[in-house]
């Protein structure tokens, strides 16, 4: 539950205190939520019925459950059209059951005034159902006005529905295939059924399915991996949603995804003035909404802040972000300590600070987080430990770091899928053997082939520190950030 259903909760329980003691079911409420216990814990049941009463014990967990339910059915009454237009009904069918024919037949209206504006059109089958019912009740009322508008209603639902399937169809197929680009059947099959989707006649459509559109479109693109025609979509859609006022509050979450998708392709682009201006669209979004969604992207949208900084060149203003951001009581609970500790570790890498990012490696591996990543995730922050131990010239400690992780990850360095992180490592051990190993022939050929075959660099890549990059800011003795702005803007 959100902290603002929490709050209702107590408030809907008006009569908090029960005979001068705190009400029960409030009380387990308070010991469930604030200190996660095990619900079916006998002691549990003990400290609320000390004669062992299991079944009164289950009797006040269902009546808890009933009072949360009817609670966030109340605290969400307003908040989402849809209610609202459920509720018109109910109290239709409640003055029809009364004979109140006049009452019911004005809550149906404005029921029906409802469900066309917000397209909800699977309700408007039911609000017409009772307007024929009322019909055959009060003979006042002629029922072929309501049975045209069923009809015609119909007709444009079956259209909705054609949508709906298709992008089922089409969200299956993408998570199938784990949207990898390298089924091609796949895509193919998709931009079929996409095709048939017929997006011209948009007042049939509410803002809720040009969302799922959209989204199925976006993915169609990622997975073909069409960049260019990826952010032109992403641009294009965001302007027509802005103007046909699709972003609601109640939707206000999908206009900042589709920013963030806009962030990332502008930067895999390199279109740097496009870059900063989303971003701060992106800022003013997040503050126009509520609380929840601020912390849910606030990760999100600081990655974004931290991408201008380092094509800015200015990585220490990304170091100041985060640092803050640990400094944050708000943010406490929230953050991923991994996550941070990982950026700060790169930025303070960027700006030739070696002992301080060797300290920030530290806290990752440290981290609570850590033990949780993939062996991938693990092995490539080991190789990087061993990078920025080579730049502090502690090549004694990273033999024997080296050492452990060629023992601890012999399993996947002997698999082909590792054949980069492979020959970088004996590069690398070269290197710390031989601090000057760089200024012979044969490890200098070692590098030029390194290099030249593996030179697929992406800015924020998994790889963290990119290993041809780094090889080339030694051969070159230039700074790695330095080699790695002239690489992400090459041609």
């Amino acid at each position: 539950m959100r902290v603002e259903e929490v709050r209702y909760y107590k408030i809907f329980n008006a009569n908090y205190l029960q005979k001068g003691k705190e009400k029960r079911t409030v009380e387990l409420f308070d010991t469930l939520y604030y200190k996660n216990p095990d619900e079916y814990d006998a002691k549990l049941t003990e400290q609320f019925f000390p004669q062992k009463r299991r079944n009164s014990y289950y009797r006040l967990k269902n009546r808890l459950l009933h009072d949360l339910e009817h609670s966030m059915l109340t605290f969400h009454l307003e908040k989402d059209e849809e209610f609202a237009i459920i509720n018109k009904i109910k109290l239709a069918s409640i003055f029809l059951q009364r004979t109140a024919y006049e009452e019911a037949q004005h809550y149906l209206e404005e029921a029906e005034k409802l469900a066309i504006k917000h397209r909800a059109y699977n309700l408007l089958n039911v609000i017409y159902d009772k307007f024929i019912h009322l019909c055959s009740l009060n003979y006042a009322l002629n029922p072929a006005p309501y049975l045209e508008r069923k009809q015609a209603m119909q007709v444009k639902y079956e259209e909705v529905q054609q949508s709906e399937r298709l992008l089922a169809t089409i969200s299956y197929q993408l998570h199938r295939s784990n949207f990898s680009n390298r089924e091609e059947d796949v895509v193919e099959t998709l931009e079929q059924i996409q095709q048939k989707i017929q997006l011209t006649d948009n007042e049939h459509l509410s803002p809720e399915l040009r969302l799922k559109i959209h989204r199925c479109a976006r993915n169609i693109l990622l997975q073909k991996r069409e960049f260019e025609a990826l952010n032109e979509y992403l641009e294009r859609s965001y302007e027509e949603f802005e103007q046909a006022g699709v972003f609601t509050k109640k939707n206000h979450e999908e206009k900042i995804i589709m920013l963030i998708w806009m962030v990332n392709t502008t930067v895999r682009l390199k279109a740097t003035e496009k870059t900063i201006r989303v971003t701060e669209q992106l800022k003013n979004s997040l503050e126009s909404a509520g609380t929840s969604l601020q912390d849910k992207y606030m990760w999100l949208y600081c990655q974004s802040r931290m991408m201008v900084n380092i094509i800015q060149r200015t990585p220490e203003m990304a170091i100041q972000m985060l640092e803050s951001l640990l400094n944050s009581p708000r943010y406490q609970k929230i953050l991923s300590y991994f996550s941070v500790y990982i950026n700060l570790s790169m930025l303070n890498y960027y700006c030739q600070n070696a002992d301080k990012s060797l300290e920030y490696i530290g806290n990752v591996i440290i981290s609570k987080d850590y033990k949780d990543l993939s062996r991938p995730w693990q092995l490539n922050i080991g190789i990087v430990e061993l990078m920025v131990r080579y730049e502090t010239e502690d090549y004694e400690y990273a033999i024997h770091r080296y050492k452990e992780l060629r023992r601890k990850y012999r399993k996947e360095l002997a698999q082909k899928g590792y054949e980069e992180q492979k020959q970088f490592l004996e590069i690398l051990r070269d290197m710390l053997n031989k601090p000057d190993a760089l200024k012979t022939s044969r490890t200098r050929q070692k590098v030029e082939r390194f290099v030249q075959t593996y030179t697929h660099f992406e800015i924020g890549a998994n790889e963290l520190l990119d290993y041809s990059v780094w090889l080339k800011s030694k051969m070159q003795r230039k700074p790695y950030y330095e080699v790695m702005l002239a690489a992400y803007y090459e041609e």
